[in-house]
Formats: structure tokens, sequence, C-alpha cells
């Protein structure tokens, strides 16, 4: 256990630094003294029902900066587990950010997210199914420059190899959609592509089915999208009028990806914004998701 949690810290010291993102994110440095329960057999939850953000590794906005999410139970208007605005069960989070909202030691945006760190990685090869529910809230701000609400970082830093954005960088002016960040080598981006988006609606619930198989490799990795249960034609390059995007979904020489999900966005966007996500399940095959 202690050379486990040993290895965690030194993983996330190694993801220390800040890039230029087109679209998004680099890699916190948190303070994180325990980490989540590794990936389970069949399924992680991250569905807000213990009402508080505990199923979550890593809670990071501008009041808390980055910490154990097991320690931010006095939540604040930035992010907070409630009952008001809810798709499925009885909890869903609420994610605020304002201009000026980047947590200390982190860069690059401002943002209020959860990370599900080991528990939610994924590596060469991996399988894998992830469903959530995502509202936008009226005036949520998609106009300017990039948001990620939800994304599989990389190991090494850099915009993340697969992400759920909104914005004109990379998706469109008030249109949201799947951002794919492909990289030669870390440090190394090569083409970053948009494959699916679709006008941006506020104020209604968005159930969000991804089926991804992570590799390094354009022949090997893959992207299938449900929306509302629909499945989903891919209307963009690199697949423009497939239902399964064959692309690399990892960075080569950059590690794996790990989920995170919340409000991040472009520090140059001015207006308060406020999305809400509820139902996260990530598992190894379709049958182990939760119902939404």
């Amino acid at each position: 256990m202690r050379f486990a949690r040993a290895l965690g810290i030194l993983l996330l010291a190694l993801l220390t630094g800040c890039g230029a993102p087109d679209v998004t994110v680099v890699s916190p440095t948190p303070d994180v003294t325990t980490v989540a329960e590794p990936f389970l057999a069949d399924r992680f939850v991250g569905d807000f029902e213990t009402g508080n953000f505990d199923q979550w590794a890593d809670c990071q906005n501008v009041a808390v900066r980055s910490e154990p999410c097991s320690s931010y139970h006095d939540q604040s208007d930035r992010m907070r587990v409630e009952t008001e605005v809810v798709r499925q069960g009885r909890y869903a989070a609420r994610f605020e950010v304002h201009q000026g909202d980047t947590p200390g030691r982190l860069c690059c945006g401002d943002r209020a997210e959860v990370s599900g760190e080991e528990a939610t990685r994924s590596d060469e090869g991996d399988d894998r199914w992830y469903q959530w529910s995502t509202r936008f809230e009226h005036g949520f701000p998609a106009d300017k420059g990039w948001t990620v609400l939800s994304q599989w970082h990389a190991d090494e830093d850099g915009p993340p190899p697969l992400a759920v954005a909104s914005g004109p960088t990379n998706v469109g002016v008030n249109r949201w959609g799947v951002v794919i960040s492909t990289y030669d080598a870390p440090g190394h981006p090569g083409a970053t592509y948009t494959p699916w988006s679709t006008p941006l609606v506020t104020d209604t619930w968005l159930d969000i089915k991804l089926h991804v198989r992570w590799s390094t490799r354009d022949d090997v990795g893959f992207i299938e999208l449900w929306i509302g249960g629909v499945r989903q034609v891919f209307d963009a390059e690199p697949c423009a009028g497939q239902t399964r995007c064959m692309v690399r979904t990892l960075m080569p020489r950059g590690g794996g990806t790990y989920f995170k999900q919340g409000y991040y966005r472009d520090p140059t966007i001015s207006g308060p914004g406020v999305v809400y996500h509820d139902g996260f399940t990530a598992a190894k095959n379709e049958a182990a998701l939760a119902p939404l």
C-alpha cells in the first residue's frame, strides 16, 4: 500500500507543467495523500449518490485549489452536490466557474473539476464504456475560447487526447462536441479533430455514451458515440460518415489516461457559467454501465 501510494504521488509530481493548450488542460499538481480504489472488476461509478464528491479522488476549484475529495465537505457555490436539478437518483453535481477561478498552483485556465485518477485509468489496448448526463444552465458562455466539460487526460502534459468540449476553439460558436487531440510523442502534437458537434442547448439533460478503444495506433484505437440512446454518425474528419471513428486515442510514449469531469475553460471568457453532471459510469463492458 505504501509503495502504491508513493507511486501515485510520484506520478502526480511528474504531471507538473503548463503548455499552451489549443483546447484545454494541463495536469494539476495536487497535494494528494490518498488515492481512489483501483478500477473495479467491471466499473467505476461517480454518480454523486453519496451526497458528496467522495466517489472521486481529487477535487479542484478556486476555493480548495486541489485536495482529496474525501476532505471536501464544506462545499462552495463553485462546486457542490445538490438535489434540485437531477437526472437520476437523488443527487447531481453543479459546477460554476467565473473569470479568475484558476486554482493556485494550477495553470492555464479557470476550473471546477473532479478527477477519477487511477480508478478511471486506461492504457494501451483497454476497451472501455462511459456513460453520464450533462446539462448546460441558461446563459452558459460558449461563444469565446475553449471549454472542457469532460476529459481523458494523458499522463503527460498537453491537451487531452479525448474530450467533450464547447466553444469556437476546435468546436464552434455556441456548439459542443467531441474533440480528439492526436500526438506523435509527448510535446509533439499532431492533428486536432472534432468529428462530431451539435448546437448547444441549455436547461436540458443530455445523455452521453462513449465506447473507446485506447491505443496509440490509428488502426486500433476508436470512438463510438451515442446521444440520448441514439448512435451517432460522425460528420467530420477523420471519420465523416462512419459510426466508428478509427483514430489514435493515446499519446505515443505518453502513458495512459485518467478521467476528469466538471468545467474547465479559457481564462479570457468573462461571463460566469454553470454546468451540471450526473450518473457517470466507466465500465469494461456496456452491460456494466449503470442506467441513467
